[in-house]
C-alpha cells in the first residue's frame, strides 16, 4: 500500500476525498493510494465498484499500467495511453497473452473496451493520464480488481506516441486498495 503520510493524514485524505474528475491533473485528495516509482507515479481510488487511476510520467510518449497476470506481461490486463500534441488522448484497454506481448486491444480478441472515462495532458514535465473502469468488468480479458488484498500491478512508459515502441523503463509493484464495494 502506498504511503501518503502520517496515519492522521491518511485518515483525513480517505474521509475527505475530493471529487474525481478526469482532467489530466492529479489533485490532492483525489486518490487514496500512491506509488512513487521515481520518474513515474501511480495513483488509485476505489468508489462504488469503480477503479479510478492516475498515471504521471516524465515522458512525452506512452504510459501503461497492467493488472494481475505474470510472469512478465503474460495474461495481464493492460491499459496503454498517450497524449497527442493537439491534446487528444489515445487509450487502449488491452490484454497480453505472452511474456513480452503482444498487447492487443480487448476488442481485437473478442472482449470489450471497459474504460468508462479518461483524460490526459502533456506539458514540459511529462504526461498525465487518468481513467476509470469497473473493478469487475466481466470481460475475460480484464483482471477483476480486488479490494482489501494485495495484487500485482505492472507499469511502463515509452519515448514516443506509439504503442509499439519499446519502453524506456518498466517494473511491477504490489498494491492493496480499500474502498466502497
Amino acid at each position: 500500500m502506498g504511503c501518503l503520510g502520517t496515519p492522521e493524514e491518511v485518515s483525513s485524505i480517505k474521509t475527505g476525498l475530493t471529487e474525481w474528475v478526469p482532467d489530466g491533473k492529479i489533485s490532492n485528495g483525489e486518490y487514496t493510494v500512491e506509488k512513487d516509482l521515481g520518474e513515474m507515479s501511480l495513483h488509485f481510488r476505489v468508489e462504488n465498484d469503480i477503479l479510478y487511476v492516475g498515471i504521471s510520467a516524465e515522458t512525452h510518449g506512452w504510459v501503461a499500467i497492467g493488472f494481475g497476470g505474470g510472469p512478465g506481461m503474460k495474461n495481464t490486463d493492460i491499459v496503454i495511453a498517450y497524449v497527442l500534441p493537439n491534446g487528444t488522448v489515445e487509450i487502449s484497454d488491452s490484454y497480453s497473452a505472452g511474456f513480452s506481448g503482444p498487447h492487443n486491444p480487448d476488442t481485437f480478441l473478442g472482449g470489450y473496451d471497459d474504460i468508462l472515462s479518461y483524460s490526459g495532458r502533456e506539458d514540459e514535465n511529462g504526461t498525465v493520464v487518468e481513467f476509470s473502469r469497473p473493478l469487475n468488468t466481466g470481460d475475460k480479458y480484464d483482471y477483476p480488481i480486488p479490494t482489501g488484498k494485495s495484487f500485482r500491478v505492472i507499469w511502463a512508459y515509452g519515448p514516443t506516441d506509439d504503442f509499439q515502441s519499446m519502453h524506456i523503463k518498466a517494473g511491477h509493484v504490489y498494491v492493496t486498495l480499500e474502498g466502497e464495494k
